[in-house]
């Protein structure tokens, strides 16, 4: 190779490690191909085959993108990164800092050029650049989240939550038979930036009523979500689930009271 050569595109993604962690910067590239990641394939745990990207932009929406390891020993992104490309209105010269925060999730930061952090408005308004980079610790209250707000972890809520509508925000959870025999709804979404971390809230299924109490886990890499706890058991028994179930739950109010509106669907 000529000293003097400029490298393609595609061979400017850069490991780095600093205290373990490690960081790439990657042009985003075609949106209807891959995305190949110099991320060695090995840094995954051995039966994932999805990745979880958090994009920081104050809302903390996460993206599950499939992923393979390819010839090269590097990890591809496949399955749903059109759909991320989209939402973020990428451009193939746009560049991404990933960092890797354990097991398969990722944190990803966005620039347009060197220096230039985008400001993050996904699939619902203009993105504009800011000279300092800076993100919002809290969405813009004109702009509040619609849609699904978790990602669920089977199959079949993974579809309800794609043919789902609602002009709530909401979430879908897998109810296990797990789930019945305890007292408890673990991983549940945080409701917004404008709910505490301990807080009472009232759950309604049809004429059914029942106040539960929600507290939000602690840390960075999990306190979008937290457990509902007293009060879960009387809700499931007084709605008659005793077997695996498919529920909805939508985000009717956050002030002054949370208040859940929580459908139970049958699969197969």
């Amino acid at each position: 190779m000529d000293a003097g050569r400029r490298r393609p595109p595609h061979a400017l993604g850069h490991i780095g490690r600093n205290n373990d962690v490690i960081r790439v910067i990657k042009p985003a590239g075609d949106p209807l191909r891959p995305l190949h990641i110099p991320f060695p394939n090995d840094l995954l745990p051995k039966s994932s085959k999805h990745v979880y990207l958090t994009v920081s932009d104050g809302v903390q929406r996460t993206y599950k993108i499939g992923c393979s390891p390819n010839v090269l020993g590097e990890i591809t992104l496949e399955g749903g990164w059109e759909r991320f490309y989209r939402d973020y209105k990428l451009r193939p010269n746009d560049i991404l800092l990933l960092k890797h925060k354990g097991l398969d999730d990722f944190d990803v930061r966005i620039f347009e050029s060197p220096g230039v952090e985008r400001s993050y408005v996904p699939s619902g308004g203009e993105s504009s650049n800011r000279g300092t980079p800076q993100v919002p610790n809290t969405p813009p209250l004109h702009q509040p989240q619609t849609g699904c707000i978790n990602i669920p972890r089977s199959a079949a809520a993974s579809k309800v939550a794609q043919t789902f509508r609602s002009d709530h925000p909401f979430f879908v959870m897998h109810i296990t038979r797990r789930l019945l025999c305890v007292h408890f709804l673990p991983n549940v979404p945080h409701f917004g930036h404008d709910v505490g971390d301990n807080v009472m809230v009232t759950l309604r299924a049809g004429d059914i009523s029942v106040q539960v109490a929600y507290s939000r886990y602690r840390g960075k890499r999990r306190g979008n979500y937290g457990t509902i706890t007293r009060g879960w058991g009387e809700f499931v028994k007084l709605c008659n689930i005793n077997d695996d179930q498919l529920a909805i739950f939508e985000i009717s109010r956050t002030n002054p009271e949370v208040v859940l509106l929580v459908q139970f669907i049958d699969y197969e």
